[in-house]
């Protein structure tokens, strides 16, 4: 934190617990003891029939299930912000900044996106997070092994595909390598970038481009040829001002001179992935989706985080990096095709995002479906993952 101090969040529940009461006041410790275990009750009460399910509409809201949940909906927790909830629940400037920080996880505003993600705590401080043995790429391939095994057929490198409706039913797409029929089609790319490169819908592209984005970043990878033992797998060093970063982020649409910084070290964890005497530095800047650093903003960034480290560890990190490549806007919307470079498609700042987000079927497109990080139930491994699950189940059940 910008006032010296540090915090180590442990998974161990009763040695977490008990530093939080040390570190901070008693009352502020026991408060953020209740709040976690309150944000297990939230999840579970609203987190699952989101999360699992495909997204409620005007034809269901009116379920048994939401019914009985729509007190929290009209809560406090919806009405007002995330960061509200926490300034409400501490007195600690740095206990409210830490459980801000979730917003980020889908890369939205603290002080706009509602209270009842506070939920998302529950996932990390009561699920726990899990490391895959040989790091997050083993996901990847562990999927794409199981779908070999079951005989699904890959066409990789097609710089051009089309999908055309046809109106006997199912589509016609058309690739670099073949051109072929399908009855059911599935899209996992940004929904914005589908149906405008791919389907050429553009009323509807322009419709789900129209929504504000979620954060971008500046993401530095750094080979650096040396161990520093303070630091751990996941690491946050706080910037001076965390509500002028969101806002110069959404907002003013501006690079903060001095922003928080997020340090991702793997190799903390699995000590095969850099040499013995060094790491592998994966640093995170959040900047505003498809913004155009420059390199004078890129090298003040790159200086701030030599200085973070210089004033938390007294090492100058500089002439340890070895190797650097980086990451911003521009090169996440190429390789990967998430418009406009957004980590999560379109942002949770809105109240009711989570009702608004595109959904897992499409309501004009028979047998179109949609799964990844910018549809229901929103961005990120576990989430997409979920979203492919409930296509799979929306598919099945089509079928009759």
């Amino acid at each position: 934190f910008q006032d010296g101090t540090n915090f180590l969040i442990k998974s161990d529940e009763e040695q977490r617990n008990k530093d939080l009461v040390e570190h901070f006041n008693s009352a502020d410790g026991n408060a953020a003891i209740e709040y976690i275990t309150e944000s297990s009750k939230t999840y579970e009460a609203i987190g699952d029939l989101f999360i699992d399910h495909p997204k409620y509409t005007l034809k269901n809201v009116f379920d048994r299930a939401l019914l009985k949940q729509y007190p929290k909906f009209l809560s406090r927790k919806l009405t007002g912000s995330l960061h509200q909830l926490n300034e409400r629940k501490f007195t600690s400037d740095n206990l409210v900044r830490i459980f801000d920080r979730y917003a980020t996880y889908n890369g939205s505003n603290p002080y706009k996106m509602s209270g009842l993600y506070s939920m998302v705590t529950h996932l990390e401080m009561n699920d726990g997070t899990y490391f895959p043995k040989k790091g997050m790429r083993s996901i990847v391939q562990s999927i794409y092994q199981l779908a070999n095994d079951i005989g699904v057929k890959f066409i990789f490198n097609q710089s051009s595909i089309k999908a055309t409706k046809k109106d006997t039913g199912g589509y016609v797409v058309n690739t670099d390598q073949d051109n072929f029929e399908a009855t059911i089609l599935i899209s996992a790319i940004d929904v914005v970038n589908f149906y405008d490169n791919v389907l050429e819908d553009k009323k509807l592209a322009a419709k789900y481009a129209a929504k504000e984005r979620s954060a971008s970043a500046l993401v530095f990878y750094w080979a650096v040829e040396k161990v520093i033992p303070e630091v751990k797998l996941h690491n946050i060093y706080f910037g001076e001002d965390y509500q002028e970063e969101f806002t110069n982020m959404f907002d003013r649409k501006k690079v903060t001179n001095k922003p928080t910084v997020y340090l991702h070290v793997s190799s903390t964890v699995n000590p095969e992935d850099a040499p013995e005497n060094g790491q592998n530095w994966f640093v995170m800047i959040n900047l505003t989706a498809g913004m155009q650093v420059t390199d004078e903003e890129r090298d003040q960034l790159r200086k701030h985080v030599y200085s973070v480290i210089k004033d938390k560890y007294d090492i100058d990190i500089s002439p340890y990096i070895k190797h650097e490549e980086y990451w911003e806007s521009a090169d996440i919307e190429s390789i990967t095709g998430a418009y406009k470079g957004a980590l999560y498609g379109a942002s949770s700042n809105s109240k009711l995002a989570a009702l608004t987000r595109h959904g897992n079927s499409s309501k004009k497109y028979k047998d179109l479906y949609f799964c990844g990080g910018t549809v229901h139930p929103g961005g990120g491994i576990p989430l997409v993952l979920k979203s492919a699950k409930i296509v799979g189940e929306l598919i099945r059940k089509s079928d009759g």
